[in-house]
């Protein structure tokens, strides 16, 4: 980039060069020509004159002598010759004003002009050998373009990862000012606030995720800091109720998932060991049978109760086994029904609750298999399974 840009400068210099020069040069010389040449053929016509009024008998020797003499008088008296080295410093003038004109343009925007930015902009687009060096072009970058948000905002994600939150703040700050209220612009402020606090939610930081969440209730960053706050004043339930919403909201391949279920484990051991009362994440359904499916099944017939992922494949997250003597029942559902400790109820957003009657035992063979509707967590809590003749799978 800096090649390609000094090569178009460099051309346009030398373009500006010749559009000033050529027509100085080129325009000298034709004025002198013609002037000369019109001189020469004004001193050739007298000449001719004064030899045609001799040959006519108007003018003896003498007399044309002296006719010729004044004609090559006048042809000196026209000639440029004193005006020649003022003409020549005017030419001078103009070549050198055409030379050092550009230089001067060139040195003014080294000086006062754009190239700090250029440079700048390549030092932010290259790979920065240090987090110092980086912050230093970002905190050089909002000097120099204070309306741009983006510097604002990288500037204060890069104080909040050193830790520097008193300054993460006014950053963020200047990213509200400039930007307007976005939820996540807003929970990252009430975290800089919360951590520039000792680690305490003030008002103004309470205010800040009320606000986020009123906008986004999803919004990942609020969530997980009013899950610390919630664990660090002591109130490991509700940490641990913030840590699964949070975590039921997140992609299943993302990295954080894990992190957050040593969290919410650890939350509920802490809320257990004080005493507070802790509902794990999951959900109610309501299972009942059509008065036609009662006539055809027996009251040892083993019911299944399953929990699947409804945005993703996989084996069955939770799993309760009944009888159809018990129906109609309303079974909870949570992550100590779990099939496999990798798959927890909690870790999902969306589930759907699906109900197989199994003469055999085999869930996977089973006489009736019914579907609910998905059940968004950990809002949702009851669902409905009613299964009908239509749901047989076998006679």
């Amino acid at each position: 980039m800096t090649l390609t840009f000094w090569g178009l400068a460099g051309l346009l210099a030398i373009l500006a060069a010749l559009i000033l020069l050529v027509p100085l040069l080129r325009g000298g010389r034709t004025a002198e020509d013609q002037r000369a040449a019109i001189n020469r053929a004004r001193y050739r016509e007298r000449l001719a004159e004064a030899r045609l009024r001799a040959g006519q008998g108007e003018l003896d020797a003498q007399a044309l002598a002296g006719a010729e003499a004044e004609a090559a008088r006048s042809l000196l008296a026209d000639s440029p010759i004193d005006e020649q080295p003022a003409s020549r410093q005017g030419r001078r003038l103009a070549i050198a004003a055409a030379l050092v004109v550009p230089s001067l343009a060139l040195g003014l925007y080294l000086w006062l002009g754009a190239l700090p930015a250029l440079q700048l902009s390549q030092r932010l687009a290259a790979p920065p050998p240090s987090p110092q060096a980086l912050l230093a072009n970002l905190e050089e970058a909002t000097h120099r373009q204070p309306q741009a948000v983006d510097n604002w905002y990288l500037l204060a994600r890069a104080y909040a990862g050193q830790g520097r939150y008193d300054a993460a703040v006014s950053a963020f700050e200047q990213v509200v000012r400039r930007d307007g209220r976005r939820p996540e612009v807003l929970g990252q402020l009430a975290q800089a606030r919360f951590f520039a606090a000792g680690r305490k939610l003030d008002a103004q930081a309470q205010a800040l995720a009320d606000e986020a969440l009123q906008a986004n209730p999803a919004e990942p960053t609020t969530l997980g800091l009013l899950g610390i706050a919630a664990y660090e004043r002591g109130d490991y339930a509700q940490a641990a109720a913030r840590w699964r919403r949070l975590s039921a909201r997140l992609d299943p391949a993302d990295p954080l998932r894990q992190a957050l279920a040593d969290g919410i484990a650890r939350a509920e051991r802490a809320a257990q060991a004080a005493g507070q009362g802790v509902t794990p994440s999951g959900f109610a359904v309501e299972v009942s049978l059509a008065p036609e499916v009662a006539r055809r099944v027996r009251p040892d017939d083993s019911v299944f109760v399953l929990a699947l992922a409804a945005d993703q494949p996989g084996p069955p997250l939770a799993v309760r086994r009944l009888r159809v003597a018990d129906l109609p029942l309303r079974v909870r559902l949570d992550d100590s029904d779990a099939m496999l400790p990798q798959r927890r109820l909690s870790e999902q957003r969306r589930v759907r609750p699906v109900v197989v009657i199994a003469r055999g035992g085999d869930p996977l063979r089973g006489d009736w298999r019914h579907e609910g509707a998905p059940l968004e967590l950990p809002t949702a809590t009851v669902g409905r399974v009613r299964v009908e003749a239509a749901d047989a799978t076998a006679p």
